[in-house]
């Protein structure tokens, strides 16, 4: 049971991972957000924030320090809320994290919580837990980001638009699908894309012959599209990878501050460039297809999609109230975003623990009569479930999100 001096707002440490696609020196996101010096040349790609045992955060209780998932275990009622402790297991059910993508992310998709169970039992090492990762995207400053799969006559605009691929896939294949009617082509994407994904294993000189042709026909134009210019720029980096072609075969996305993309399982995506919060399913299970030399699983890939086609929905900041909450259709996790000008203050419910990541400013937290603690730019706070009401107050213009469980 929590002492009484501990039923209070607690600082989390976090881990910074350090993957190769992170920003770097000047463009370093995420150092600058917390506060730490930059080193050199070295990448900053996630925060992570939460008990993932690949990088679990870390609180300090009477100076010592332990990983927040065990502080949960000793007390999960009061840290997590009764409701929740009973439905997940008293488990942090989701993972909070900022991400700063210098660089492409992998071509990828998340399973849904039946086919994490059967990957992870399957294949441990590149599967490492048995969760589904449906997730959020919110954007800091911009996302630009590849999102679901094209509508079919914009699908069908590519293939005729690009020789070099439908070549590459094949006439049949290409055909049947130009062929199908709009409404009706669901099978079809799966054994055009499944194809496209698969056929280098055994065709690799095809398609770096097909690559070369579309590299050498692109750069002669002056008129690119921003896909295309992508695909220069990345064919420098990633040679002989299929995953090229997805520029052409998904969504481009372009966030701006406080934009959001919901994220849910089968749907293939890529992040290329920005900085932004994420918010997901407590979970590192990832398939990956293309623009990474990480562990690539083409087939699991085409097993998992979802072979919808549609304009991605966009999630629009409020701007009017100056809050924002995002809804999204799963019960791990909620988040939203708070900017509150110099002075301003406002009264909180925590019906489950509260975790606080400010992006910019100085928040104050009251949590009854005689205690506030001030906290600032770059920390990341946990309030307990038990605590049940406290007050913010920005002593400065702050802008923060809590993430929270429903």
């Amino acid at each position: 049971m929590l002492q009484k001096d501990q039923i209070k707002p607690l600082v989390l440490k976090s881990s910074v991972q350090h993957y190769e696609w992170g920003t770097r020196n000047e463009q370093a996101f995420i150092p600058q957000l917390i506060g730490k010096d930059i080193i050199k040349d070295k990448p900053y790609a996630e925060l992570w924030i939460g008990v993932h045992p690949k990088a679990p955060s870390k609180v300090k209780i009477d100076d010592m320090e332990m990983n927040l998932d065990e502080y949960i275990q000793k007390n999960p009622r009061e840290i997590l809320g009764a409701n929740v402790a009973e439905k997940f297991n008293n488990q942090l059910p989701f993972l909070l994290k900022v991400l700063s993508a210098g660089e492409a992310l992998s071509i990828q998709a998340h399973p849904n919580k039946k086919q994490a169970e059967m990957l992870h039992k399957r294949d441990p090492k590149n599967y490492p837990d048995d969760n589904h990762k449906p997730e959020i995207a919110i954007a800091l400053d911009n996302l630009t980001a590849l999102v679901g799969f094209k509508t079919i006559p914009e699908l069908k605009t590519v293939l005729k638009n690009y020789q070099e691929m439908a070549d590459f896939i094949g006439s049949d294949i290409v055909g049947s699908f130009l062929n199908q009617s709009d409404t009706n082509a669901s099978k079809e994407i799966k054994i055009l894309y499944s194809t496209l994904m698969q056929k280098p294993q055994t065709h690799e000189d095809e398609l770096e012959t097909s690559l070369r042709n579309l590299e050498n026909r692109l750069s002669k134009s002056n008129d690119l599209s921003d896909a295309e210019e992508l695909f220069l720029s990345l064919r420098q980096k990633y040679g002989t990878d299929v995953g090229l072609y997805s520029l052409f075969l998904l969504n481009l996305v372009y966030l701006k501050k406080g934009q959001g993309v919901f994220l849910n399982a089968g749907i293939p995506h890529a992040y290329l460039k920005g900085n932004i919060v994420e918010c997901m399913a407590n979970s590192d299970n990832v398939v990956r297809a293309g623009l990474t030399p990480k562990f690539k699983d083409v087939e699991t890939l085409a097993e998992i999609l979802t072979w919808e086609t549609q304009p991605v929905p966009v999630m629009q900041p409020n701007n009017e109230l100056n809050i924002t909450h995002y809804q999204v259709p799963i019960s791990e996790f909620q988040i939203s975003n708070y900017k509150m000008e110099q002075n301003q203050k406002t009264e909180l419910t925590c019906n489950s623990l509260h975790i606080i990541l400010i992006t910019e400013g100085l928040l104050d937290i009251q949590w009854s009569a005689n205690d506030t603690e001030s906290f600032s730019k770059g920390q990341v706070i946990l309030v307990p479930a038990l605590l049940k009401n406290y007050t913010i107050k920005a002593s400065s213009q702050t802008d923060f999100f809590i993430a929270h469980i429903i």
